[in-house]
């Protein structure tokens, strides 16, 4: 009983050192730019940075397009489409599960590489959007 009570107050100290989950996803997103940031994900898309906003409980993602994909006309064109695709890749992404249990937003953005101001996509996608 007496180790018991002196293992106790450790026990609290540990207990209470648990991570949330919002600075889980801060440091998941720090890690995974250090390791794969800048990233090519196909022939004309770069994925540049992800991020983790605690305030608004965001995941951004930001990406640069380039070659036939930095197309402004065509990505006005396509909204809809590449929306619900990035809304589908959400939905179905087991990496984001305790996430989306939670509530948390993902933000992308996608810029030009030939103008390097001009935003080429961007949108949220919420809860409601992905349950």
């Amino acid at each position: 009983m007496r180790k018991f009570l002196l293992l106790m107050p450790l026990l609290a100290m540990l207990v209470g050192c648990q991570e949330s989950l919002e600075d889980r996803a801060v440091r998941e997103t720090r890690e995974y730019n250090k390791k794969f940031c800048p990233q090519r994900v196909d022939a004309s898309t770069t994925l540049d940075s992800i991020v983790f906003d605690k305030a608004t409980k965001t995941k951004r993602s930001f990406f640069t397009l380039e070659g036939v994909a930095d197309d402004l006309s065509a990505a006005q064109a396509n909204a809809t489409q590449i929306r619900e695709a990035l809304i589908a890749q959400t939905r179905n992404s087991p990496d984001e599960q305790k996430f989306k249990e939670a509530g948390f937003s993902y933000y992308f953005v996608y810029r030009s590489a030939s103008h390097k101001d001009v935003v080429l996509f961007e949108t949220t996608i919420t809860k409601d959007d992905y349950q």
